[in-house]
């Protein structure tokens, strides 16, 4: 639902549409992996320019920066670019999407498979290529008539394969 929201539309969902983007900068770093030339320092003061707020990098300390650079795949992937920042990205890849600068396909790999589930956003690639999937917080669990009724009003209207509820 938000996905579509943001996105534009059911066609988000559509395979052969665009759904989420990549390719170029749309943040403080692309890179998906720590180079060996990055020294921990890095993220010390680190900044995102869209927000002017610090990343979450910034409050790691070297210890856990360098256990994270020697640590498993998605633990590069975290350094590679700040998770703090995903929810912007997602913005960013809706408006590139809207505007026609890029497709689902050109986002990164890392965006794709671990990223989006920070913001609640699973990219089903084995059995449904370019549709997501998204969470539904419920505080508690706990949801009201009204509530179900607004949430289903929104979803109804991108059609009984990609608004499910």
């Amino acid at each position: 639902l938000v996905a579509a929201a943001l996105l534009g539309g059911a066609e988000a969902f559509a395979p052969s549409t665009p759904a989420f983007g990549g390719g170029s900068s749309a943040g403080t770093s692309t890179n998906t992996q720590l180079s060996s030339s990055t020294s921990v320092e890095t993220f010390a003061n680190e900044v995102d320019e869209r927000t002017g707020k610090p990343t979450g990098r910034s409050f790691l300390s070297e210890e856990v920066l360098e256990r994270a650079a020697a640590g498993s795949k998605i633990e590069k992937i975290k350094l590679g670019k700040d998770g703090t920042s995903a929810f912007v990205d997602v913005y960013e890849y809706a408006r590139k999407i809207r505007e026609g600068e890029m497709t689902w396909e050109e986002v990164e790999k890392a965006d794709l498979d671990t990223r989006l589930k920070w913001v609640g956003m699973l990219h089903r690639n084995k059995r449904t290529p370019g549709q997501f999937m998204m969470r539904l917080k419920v505080p508690n669990g706990i949801v009201n008539a009204d509530q179900m009724r607004f949430y289903a009003d929104c979803v109804e209207k991108y059609g009984p394969e990609t608004g499910v509820v």
